[in-house]
């Protein structure tokens, strides 16, 4: 019955295509055709009220369709009544629009159907394409491409689009809490929308309030918008900015969601599982395990809510991806060298891969996690060691060189890509030194137990380092991580948490659950 009902159905629409028994003439924005009065009353409530009424339709014959196609109008009968989908990339918002008119919800369907399967969102395209779902109650779609623009909204802001936005889609945007991108990038596009739209002053101020400003550059503050028209023209942003910058002297940019928990990410490895999560309410959770097994004595460093995975004892070049937001794995590009025993750091939102067992050397990520490029030599080898970031310097300190521990701090500036060494000493040779650093404060702990708390400035350009204290601990060897709360360092083991009381310089005995899988542990970061 089924297959009679839909030949009869194709049928119908080839004789309404070749215009047998047609009975109206259809005028459409670039041509003309004709159709059936009682195929186009059936398809919709729309034709049938024109056509079975007093209005001019029904009385001359002729329906006057002045902003749809023809092409598109035959595919849509075509569609109706087939049950086929015409819907392509060129045709898919004038068929969503006279779906729209005419109430053909079945068609609307077989645009979404589309557009979830085929439709690919860029930076160009993502803020169009989220008001016609918006417009068309789409909200899968329309989440999923306002998700898009907040998620690109680093390059979004470079694009005229960021100026388009109307007041009430820039504040929806800037609100969300989880934007990636560093705060001094939604500030500079708040800025350009206000400049291009000329809001009114209380508008200026409520899209200042939703900029984080305890988390933007102070010096950006300083050089690009404390003296810009916009703020000098308004008190209340004026005086928002200057209770900001008089908060904290110093600070470099974050984004909204590395500033948000201040978990630790523990190296805690059993097969492919990598990665524990101890989160700043003191639980843990579990992280999915990697596509792959790197071996032991791999590295990790983080920015911008992913942790990068690099080297070890199997997969020596292999570099991981964990996006912490989405909770999904990635792989990424081979290194350059082997990598096993060696750091990892952060500097200028790029991530180095630093040393190791078998190379001296220093390798970059590309902005477009492609590949990675070596750019600086240690000079000799060096494993266990603790990288610090400071602006645009990372200092490598102690760890081993060779089969002795060593005390020596080398600097690698990215900007010039030279590595030199520090006049300034570790206070005791370390094997293996792990460490939690919140600048000006840096808190080390080694292999024989030796606890450490420095201070650095940077200051024209000279790096100083002053040690505020030594402590003596326990014995660790090399597998361990720390991470610093509450005035205690924790040291993570395969054995558990333990929590030294810097104050008193002595362990406390803590309440801390055991984590949720065991395994060897070879560092700890906190994001």
């Amino acid at each position: 019955m089924e297959d009679a009902q839909a030949q009869l159905l194709v049928n119908i629409q080839n004789d309404i295509a070749s215009g047998t028994f047609n009975d109206i003439q259809i005028i459409c924005k670039d041509g003309k055709t004709t159709g059936s009065r009682i195929v186009l009353a059936g398809m919709s409530s729309y034709f049938r009220a024109m056509l079975t009424s007093d209005m001019t339709e029904s009385q001359t014959g002729v329906l006057n369709l002045p902003t749809v196609s023809l092409s598109v109008l035959q595919d849509v009968i075509k569609m109706y009544l087939c049950g086929i989908n015409l819907v392509n990339e060129n045709n898919c918002v004038e068929v969503l629009d006279v779906a729209e008119m005419m109430q053909l919800q079945y068609i609307k369907k077989l645009c979404n159907i589309y557009l979830r399967e085929g439709l690919v969102l860029t930076v160009e395209n993502c803020l169009n394409w989220w008001r016609i779902f918006k417009l068309y109650h789409f909200l899968n779609l329309s989440n999923r491409a306002f998700c898009y623009l907040a998620e690109t909204f680093v390059d979004f802001v470079q694009t005229e689009n960021v100026v388009q936005l109307s007041k009430e889609e820039f504040l929806q945007i800037i609100s969300r809490d989880d934007l990636k991108c560093k705060e001094n990038i939604i500030l500079k596009g708040a800025m350009k929308w206000i400049v291009h739209n000329n809001p009114d002053h209380d508008d200026v101020k409520t899209i200042f309030e939703k900029i984080r400003l305890d988390i933007v550059d102070s010096q950006f503050l300083i050089n690009e918008v404390i003296f810009s028209d916009i703020v000098c023209k308004n008190k209340s942003v004026q005086e928002m900015i200057q209770k900001s910058l008089n908060l904290l002297n110093q600070r470099t940019a974050y984004s909204r969601f590395s500033s948000q928990r201040h978990d630790v990410f523990v190296l805690h490895q059993n097969n492919k599982s990598l990665l524990s999560c101890f989160t700043s309410d003191g639980k843990w959770e579990d992280v999915p395990p990697a596509p792959v097994d790197p071996g032991d004595f791999y590295s990790a460093a983080s920015a911008d809510g992913k942790i990068y995975i690099t080297g070890g004892s199997i997969k020596k070049k292999c570099t991981l991806l964990y996006d912490t937001i989405t909770r999904m794995w990635a792989v990424g590009p081979d290194l350059t060298h082997e990598r096993y025993y060696h750091c990892m750091a952060t500097a200028n939102s790029k991530v180095y891969s630093i040393g190791g067992r078998y190379y001296n050397t220093i390798e970059v990520m590309n902005e477009c996690e492609r590949d990675w490029q070596v750019v600086g030599d240690l000079g000799f080898r060096r494993d266990h060691t603790f990288p610090v970031t400071i602006g645009q310097n990372i200092l490598v300190m102690g760890g081993r060189a060779g089969s002795t521990g060593t005390d020596v701090i080398q600097c690698f500036n990215t900007t010039t890509q030279a590595v030199s060494q520090l006049n300034t000493k570790l206070p005791c040779s370390s094997k293996s030194l792990r460490g939690f650093v919140h600048l000006p404060d840096i808190y080390l702990l080694d292999y024989d137990g030796h606890v450490v708390h420095l201070q650095v400035t940077n200051t024209d350009a000279e790096i100083q380092i002053e040690i505020k204290s030594t402590a003596e601990w326990k014995s660790l060897s090399y597998c361990f991580g720390v991470t610093h709360r509450d005035g205690s360092l924790l040291c993570f083991t395969k054995d558990g948490i333990s929590n030294f009381n810097l104050a008193e310089g002595k362990q406390e005995q803590n309440t801390f659950p055991k984590p949720l899988k065991a395994g060897v542990v070879y560092n700890a970061f906190t994001m």
